[in-house]
């Protein structure tokens, strides 16, 4: 009996080390999720500068952090750096108005109102596009193909281009049967394009919407005409298949698939004053009318559905959004808001910026001034 007593005693052992194992687990969880829970709905209200270049240069040179490094550009030239601050490649140029699209793993950057266009990638420059009509606007697609607005005074076309630059199709359109020009969108697989143009119907603004097709060389490009009120100056593709025209009181969302389909229309009450996209979202900034603050933001998902609203009363010069967060700032003061509408940081900086952008790790961003750029950690 005594021996059968011990044999039990065992197992009885090993399920306590266990169960203390288990609740010494839990315990760890716990903390961990807390830990989390805290950190995630923490302001951060300072920052420490890690990393400090000297620009070199004047103000009219701007600045893109790309995947793989740091774009300078100006009229004179273009330059990637690399995380180091290493000068990776460099092209000089001759531009009135440059005017930069990125894609996941191309650059272009046009003269607007020139007629040049430079392709790059990674390592360098790919190809380049001289247009015989004057470049309003470009857009570039996740493979390279370019789409360009060139407009003169009698005709405009919408010119696609392969990364070499070579010609891959054209669109000649008249202001008076089409109307002006205002913007495009090109679907990042290239395979749509949609543009916006001004006409003018017994005197009320319109804006005539076309939606493009290139899929297919061999059917016919355009797929559908849309009318919309008012003035629609801005398109931008949320992914391969929403696509969203911006007017000065609302927006319009359409899918454009294997045919055009209207997902929403919106009219806001309040003027916009400034516009955002990222991470297959829509961004909206107004001046508040009530009492809850100065300036309301609200996001809409790719479907057209609010899914967060924001009152604030800091007077913002900038918006820089990118698909994670979207950061507000003027040259003393800066506000990070994460896309669900939680405050991430806000900080008075202690030198006059004119320009702020995320970096490549989380939680750090570049500080541009007049001298220097600045890397810097929240914290």
């Amino acid at each position: 009996m005594e021996q059968q007593s011990e044999g039990m005693e065992k197992p009885k052992k090993r399920l306590g080390r266990i169960q203390r194992i288990a609740g010494a687990g839990l315990l760890i969880l716990v903390v961990v999720l807390v830990y989390a829970l805290v950190k995630n709905h923490s302001v951060y209200t300072s920052y420490e500068v890690v990393n400090t270049l000297s620009r070199g240069d004047n103000t009219s040179v701007y600045y893109q952090i790309i995947n793989k490094g740091m774009l300078r550009y100006s009229k004179d030239g273009i330059a990637m750096t690399n995380k180091n601050g290493t000068v990776i490649w460099n092209q000089t140029y001759e531009m009135t108005s440059p005017v930069l699209a990125s894609g996941s793993q191309y650059i272009a950057i046009g003269d607007r109102g020139g007629n040049s266009i430079y392709v790059f990638n990674e390592y360098g420059q790919i190809g380049r596009v001289t247009t015989d009509v004057p470049i309003q606007e470009i857009k570039i697609a996740n493979q390279g193909v370019i789409a360009a607005i060139l407009s003169d005074a009698d005709c405009n076309y919408i010119n696609l281009y392969d990364k070499q630059g070579k010609e891959l199709g054209s669109i000649k359109v008249s202001l008076e049967n089409t109307g002006y020009p205002l913007a495009i969108g090109l679907s990042p697989d290239a395979t749509k394009l949609v543009a916006s143009y001004l006409c003018i119907d017994s005197g009320i603004v319109q804006t005539r919407v076309i939606f493009y097709d290139f899929g297919d060389i061999e059917e016919e490009h355009v797929m559908e005409t849309q009318i919309l009120d008012g003035l629609y100056p801005r398109v931008t593709f949320l992914n391969d298949t929403k696509v969203a025209l911006y007017g000065e009181t609302g927006f319009s969302l359409f899918n454009v698939s294997s045919s055009v389909s209207e997902v929403r229309s919106m009219e806001f009450e309040d003027e916009i004053h400034s516009v955002f996209s990222g991470n297959q979202s829509m961004g909206f900034i107004f001046r508040n009318q009530d009492e809850n603050g100065k300036y309301r933001m609200e996001v809409y998902d790719s479907a057209g559905k609010k899914n967060t609203a924001v009152y604030f009363d800091f007077d913002y010069d900038k918006v820089a959004a990118d698909d994670d967060e979207i950061i507000l700032y003027n040259d003393q003061e800066i506000r990070i808001y994460q896309y669900g509408g939680r405050l991430r940081f806000h900080s008075v900086l202690n030198t006059a910026v004119t320009g702020v952008m995320a970096s490549w790790e989380e939680g750090m961003y570049w500080l541009i001034d007049d001298q220097t750029l600045r890397e810097i950690r929240i914290e």
